[in-house]
């Protein structure tokens, strides 16, 4: 059996010394026949593909995937690099083209045998992985799978931004290795990123004109129930900048987020964003987090930003609806750049509100700003009445203090607040609930009829700056 057998941080350490072999080419494998006998691999059984909401990262889309994928692995420490070169080998599918225990080595190589793709350590002697990566995307078309034994979320920022699709952090199976291998280039026929169905995904705005109306929970859950349509892709969009929270309702820790990809050169394109999706588990959803503090809000639409010329939201929400059959932002109650421009280039509108009066008053000023100052159309506006109970106003009440109908009512429920304490959405629960029914009707509702919304281009928004 093949694996890691001690070879975290305190082994590959240990090992950095160690004198071995290095630099090497190795020769062509014959490829095993059809149904031919092949060293078993440990663990439960191996389901290679796609994971949920990733398996594309920066750098240009690679050719089909060929018979055989071409593999550089570089790694300065000997009994490591063996150890995933052994593991690689173990893939009737796999060819380890050449190995290098340093970034020179590795770069130069990597022009001569034009591997399919690069597993490299992040901490290499002469040059280090990072730049390594750097200097080897800027040359070839290949795809770098980086490793480390640190697990810290700047590594992770660090590697996407050198260019790396995929990151994995030491000990790691022969299964996990061997997946993150065959994410990084597709099957002969396959697209690298799946195009929604349709040909363009559908985007569905929540927001709210104040806080406490349980905007976000209804997001989180929303996207998990629209991520239970067969053969549909969604992911969930945290747009509220300064004080998201979809990932903890998720039970997610984020490793990157929207303010990592506004961190990097060159345009945000569905192979870009990628890396930074984060699969929820069970479902065909994933989750882009808001940044982790308040003030990263300011490089994604301030005076912070990479480049002030760019709408990075718009770039990041375009990216994702080229991949995604639903796109689902969660926002914040603001009327900042960002939300303006998830409001243009959304298909639907979900405006959450409650039934007390101060928050009624709210959402009646809200309407009249979306569809009468910005000229929305009415249709593209739904009005979701929110943790209702029999002794607040009714949705008819309400209908009429906001002169605008009420499409959905969603009862108050103690499993929400179960269900945020616990990081699990009610609706990714086996137990049936009112409130989970209630969201699963709303997700019946916008789904058919988000096909047929009409798509208000982005740039016909006027500047709230002139409504005042």
């Amino acid at each position: 059996m093949v694996g890691w057998m001690g070879l975290g941080s305190n082994g590959r350490e240990a090992g950095r010394g160690a004198a071995g072999p290095a630099d090497r080419r190795h020769p062509e494998r014959p490829v095993p026949a059809e149904g031919g006998a092949r060293d078993p691999v440990p663990g439960p059984g191996k389901a290679p593909g796609p994971m949920p909401g990733g398996g594309a990262g920066a750098g240009p889309v690679p050719a089909p995937r060929p018979e055989r994928i071409r593999v550089l692995v570089v790694e300065d420490a000997e009994p490591v690099r063996r150890s995933l070169v052994e593991m690689l080998e173990m893939e009737p599918d796999f060819h380890v083209v050449g190995e290098a225990a340093d970034g020179e080595a590795a770069a130069a190589m990597a022009a001569d045998l034009r591997p399919h793709v690069i597993l490299m350590d992040i901490n290499l002697p002469r040059l280090d992985g990072l730049a390594a990566a750097e200097r080897i995307l800027r040359q070839l078309d290949t795809r770098i799978v980086m490793v480390s034994v640190e697990n810290g979320p700047e590594y992770f920022r660090r590697a996407m931004q050198a260019g790396a699709c995929d990151f994995l952090v030491k000990p790691f199976s022969p299964d996990a290795l061997a997946e993150a291998v065959r994410r990084a280039v597709p099957p002969a026929g396959e697209p690298a990123l799946v195009t929604p169905q349709g040909g363009r995904g559908r985007l569905i705005t929540v927001f709210s004109a104040k806080g406490g109306v349980g905007k976000s929970t209804l997001a989180v859950n929303l996207a998990v129930a629209l991520a239970k349509r067969p053969d549909r892709r969604t992911v969930l969009v945290d747009l509220d900048l300064e004080l998201g929270s979809a990932a903890m309702l998720l039970g997610i820790r984020p490793r990157a987020t929207l303010a990592d990809l506004c961190r990097r050169e060159g345009a945000l394109d569905p192979q870009a964003v990628a890396p930074a999706l984060h699969p929820v588990s069970g479902f065909r959803l994933s989750l882009l987090p808001a940044p982790l503090f308040p003030h990263e809000a300011a490089e994604i639409e301030g005076e912070g930003r990479r480049d002030p010329a760019r709408n990075y939201t718009a770039e990041v929400l375009e990216a994702l609806r080229s991949t995604h059959d639903f796109v689902v932002v969660d926002t914040a109650a603001n009327y900042r750049d960002s939300n303006l421009t998830a409001f243009d280039m959304s298909d639907l509108l979900v405006v959450v509100t409650t039934s007390d009066i101060p928050a009624v008053a709210n959402t009646a000023k809200c309407l009249d700003l979306l569809i009468q100052k910005l000229e929305y159309p009415e249709e593209k506006v739904r009005v979701v009445l929110n943790l209702h109970e029999p002794s607040g106003l009714t949705p008819d009440e309400v209908a009429h203090g906001l002169n605008f109908p009420v499409a959905h009512v969603l009862p108050r429920d103690p499993v929400a607040v179960q269900a945020a304490n616990a990081g699990v959405p009610f609706c990714a629960r086996r137990t049936r609930s009112p409130l989970g029914d209630a969201v699963e009707g709303l997700a019946e509702k916008l789904a058919p009829s988000v096909l047929g919304a009409p798509v208000r281009p982005a740039g016909r928004r006027l500047s709230l700056l002139g409504l005042f």
